[in-house]
C-alpha cells in the first residue's frame, strides 16, 4: 500500500475518530443539562470519568453513516430514530444482562421497552441527528479538512490517548450511577 493511499485510510479513521468524540462530549453535555434542569444536580452519569459518553459515540458514527440519505430529511429523520434506538437498547440490554448495570431507565415513560428505550429519547437523539448532519457535520468537515493531515493525526492521537487511559482507569475504579 502507498503512503498516499495510508494517509487518506488515516485521515478517514481520524475523522471518524472525531465524529464519536464529538458524540461522546455533545451525549455528556446533553445529559449534564438534562438532569440538572430535572434533578437540580450535576453529576458525571457516564461510566467513564472524563466527559464524554461512549454510547453517544457510537450513536454518531451510526447517524453519520447515513450522511448517502442526507437530501431526503424525512428517511433520514425516521432512520436516525431506528438507529438510535437500536443502539440505545442494545447497549442497555448487554448493560443489564452482562454487567447487571441499569444505565439508564424509562420505566413509566411513554412507548418504553423494558426501560432501555422510549419515544422521547429516540425522538431527541433524532433530532440531533438532523443538526448534525445539516449544521454541524458540515462545518466539522470544513475545519477539519482545511487543517494539516499531520496535525489532525497528532490531536487524535493524543485524545485516544487519553480516551484509553480514561477507559482503563475507570473500568478498575469507577462505579457509575445505576438505576
Amino acid at each position: 500500500m502507498n503512503t498516499e493511499r495510508k494517509s487518506k485510510i488515516l485521515d478517514c479513521l481520524c475523522y471518524l475518530f472525531l465524529i464519536f468524540l464529538f458524540g461522546c462530549l455533545t451525549g455528556w453535555i446533553y445529559e449534564e443539562i438534562f438532569y440538572w434542569i430535572t434533578e437540580g444536580m450535576l453529576r458525571n452519569r457516564g461510566i467513564l470519568y472524563g466527559p464524554w459518553l461512549p454510547i453517544y459515540g457510537i450513536g454518531a458514527l451510526g447517524i453519520y453513516a447515513l450522511k448517502p440519505i442526507k437530501k431526503h430529511p424525512l428517511i433520514l429523520f425516521l432512520l436516525c430514530n431506528l438507529i438510535t434506538g437500536i443502539v440505545e437498547y442494545v447497549i442497555g440490554y448487554v448493560a443489564i444482562r452482562v454487567w447487571n448495570l441499569r444505565l439508564w431507565d424509562y420505566r413509566g415513560l411513554f412507548l418504553n421497552i423494558d426501560g432501555i428505550v422510549c419515544l422521547r429519547s429516540v425522538l431527541s437523539f433524532a433530532i440531533m441527528g438532523m443538526v448534525f448532519h445539516y449544521l454541524v457535520e458540515p462545518v466539522m468537515e470544513r475545519y477539519v479538512t482545511s487543517r494539516k493531515s499531520h496535525t489532525v493525526h497528532m490531536v487524535c492521537m493524543i485524545i485516544l490517548v487519553l480516551f484509553v487511559i480514561d477507559c482503563i482507569i475507570s473500568a478498575l475504579f469507577r462505579t457509575p450511577i445505576t438505576y
